[in-house]
């Protein structure tokens, strides 16, 4: 077995290993816009020819080889895709699986249409058509992609996106879903039930393809804003814990550690989290309110794998100079990597507006801090 999928699995198994884990792109929430990576590529001095982007939305990248080999990445990602590629509507929106319809504005792709933003939610529910979770659209190459990769590398599913948070609210319309939590709980629930159902179906689908090589999965529910919670706890504890708990059942079924993605100040859930089976945290948003590494190591530490927090991507990536990024690289990975439990990336993905002497910088600076 080769060193970086044993350095991985140490971490999860609560033991030091001879470095931090450093994870480029093994999630769509620790890589890079196009833009960057096209940029890193010619810093490098690697020809540059075309990107791969499966998280359209988002647009960023399954980064480059050249760049993973490069900088020492422990990890690769398995990305699943959806049930089929996105069609333009004669509306100028561009429709996902689910019929979420989206425009661009030449960098990103935002939501504007909503198949269940309708006056009667629970007769268009039962109208609803789910998209196909078995299609095998979801797994083209991937039996490749993984065998390429010949054991070397901690193997991550990703694609699961916001399995029961997220999606609903995409599908129902934000503001309706969060009203709906308060105004019908006996909907929300039957709701959340069906999108529960659906995630799990795909998820045995992909597994049953290929599990037996995955080494974590991780899904998302981005439950935090700068400040606060974007639901309280009590919300949090009867709506979507029990979900997410449920989901975490199913994936270790197939004796896989779980990865949780939520965004923001989410401190008062990580005892939640805990609880319910999550083995690590990303992407540690050192910013946010409550969010200070050293009172995070200090009192999860011990319990849950820390996976980012690396440095903050929203103000001093893009703005400090490359003397600046390394030094907060090294005070965070000094927290963090205390008694292990961690792996090493920036709080989020890249975005076209960092430097690319900084993106290098955080690089090298991770190499320095990343032994034990």
């Amino acid at each position: 077995m080769a060193d970086s999928k044993i350095c991985v699995q140490t971490v999860f198994d609560g033991n030091l290993p001879t470095k931090v884990p450093l994870d480029i792109g093994g999630i769509n929430n620790s890589t890079m816009h196009w833009k960057v990576e096209k940029k890193l590529c010619e810093a490098l001095g690697f020809p540059f020819t075309e990107s791969s982007i499966i998280a359209l939305d988002q647009q960023v990248v399954v980064p480059d080889e050249r760049i993973l080999e490069y900088f020492g990445a422990d990890t690769r990602t398995i990305y699943i895709r959806e049930s089929g590629p996105w069609k333009e509507g004669k509306d100028g929106l561009f429709y996902d699986q689910w019929r979420i319809g989206r425009v661009f504005d030449g960098q990103y792709y935002t939501m504007k249409a909503h198949p269940l933003r309708v006056d009667n939610p629970r007769q268009a529910l039962s109208l609803f058509e789910w998209p196909d979770p078995r299609s095998e659209y979801r797994v083209a190459g991937l039996e490749e992609r993984i065998s390429s990769y010949a054991g070397r590398y901690a193997l991550v599913l990703e694609g699961l996106r916001e399995v029961s948070f997220g999606l609903p609210s995409w599908i129902r319309g934000v503001a309706d879903f969060y009203m709906d939590l308060v105004s019908d709980p006996v909907f929300s629930h039957e709701f959340l039930d069906r999108v529960l159902e659906w995630n799990l179906d795909v998820f045995r689908f992909v597994m049953d393809r290929i599990g037996g090589s995955i080494d974590v999965v991780k899904f998302a529910d981005d439950l935090g804003t700068q400040e606060s919670l974007l639901i309280s706890p009590d919300t949090y504890r009867e709506f979507i814990k029990p979900r997410h708990a449920r989901y975490v059942e199913e994936i270790k079924k197939y004796g896989c550690r779980v990865l949780l993605h939520s965004c923001g100040a989410v401190r008062p859930l990580i005892e939640d989290f805990i609880e319910i089976g999550i083995d690590a945290l990303n992407p540690v948003q050192v910013s946010a309110a409550g969010m200070d590494p050293g009172e995070l190591k200090e009192e999860f530490g011990s319990r849950i794998v820390f996976w980012g927090g690396g440095i903050d991507t929203q103000a001093v990536l893009p703005s400090a100079s490359p003397a600046l990024v390394r030094e907060e690289v090294g005070r965070n990975m000094e927290v963090f990597k205390k008694g292990g439990r961690y792996i090493f990336a920036q709080v989020h993905n890249i975005q076209p507006d960092v430097p690319v002497e900084n993106v290098i910088a955080m690089y090298e600076a991770y190499r320095e801090h990343s032994l034990y």
